[in-house]
C-alpha cells in the first residue's frame, strides 16, 4: 500500500513540475527567430539580421526602467531606436505590449507591438514579434 501511494505522489509531484514548466517552453516557429535568440549584442532585429546593434564607441544607450524605456542611438543621433515597455517580464513565454521607434537613414519603424519575452540572461531580455519577424535584444539593468 505504502508503495502505491509513493508512486502516485511521485507521479502528481511530476505532472505538477510539467505543468509548471510548460510556460517557460519557447516554440521555435521560423529559422529568423532561432537566429535571432543566437544572438547577443543589444539592438534591433529584422527577417534574422541585425538592424541597428548597440557599439559602446560609437553609440550612446540609456534604459530607465522606473519609466520603463531604453534607447541607443548614434554620436551623430541620426539613428536611434527607441522603446518603450508596458511592463518587465519576468519569465519567458510572457507577451507584452511594447512602443518601438526606429529611425535612420532611409529606414523608420514606429509601431505598437505584442512581444514575446524568448528569453532572459540575467538583465538582458530577447523580445520577439512573429508577425513581422522582429526582435529587440535589450539590458534592463534592473
Amino acid at each position: 500500500m505504502k508503495n502505491i501511494e509513493a508512486i502516485v505522489l511521485t507521479a502528481i509531484l511530476l505532472a505538477l513540475c510539467c505543468t509548471s514548466c510548460r510556460d517557460d517552453a519557447i516554440e521555435i516557429d521560423s529559422m529568423e527567430k532561432e537566429a535571432f535568440l543566437n544572438e547577443n549584442r543589444e539592438g534591433i532585429y529584422r527577417n534574422g539580421k541585425a538592424m541597428f546593434i548597440y557599439n559602446s564607441s560609437r553609440h550612446q544607450k540609456a534604459a530607465n526602467m522606473s519609466r520603463m524605456q531604453y534607447r541607443i542611438q548614434t554620436d551623430e543621433q541620426d539613428t536611434c531606436l527607441n522603446i518603450t515597455l508596458e511592463a518587465i517580464p519576468k519569465s519567458t513565454g510572457v507577451h507584452i505590449t511594447t512602443s518601438i521607434d526606429y529611425r535612420s537613414p532611409g529606414e523608420l519603424i514606429s509601431s505598437m507591438n505584442h512581444l514575446e519575452c524568448s528569453r532572459i540572461q540575467k538583465d538582458r531580455l530577447w523580445l520577439w514579434n512573429p508577425d513581422n519577424l522582429t526582435g529587440i535584444i535589450m539590458d534592463i539593468e534592473r
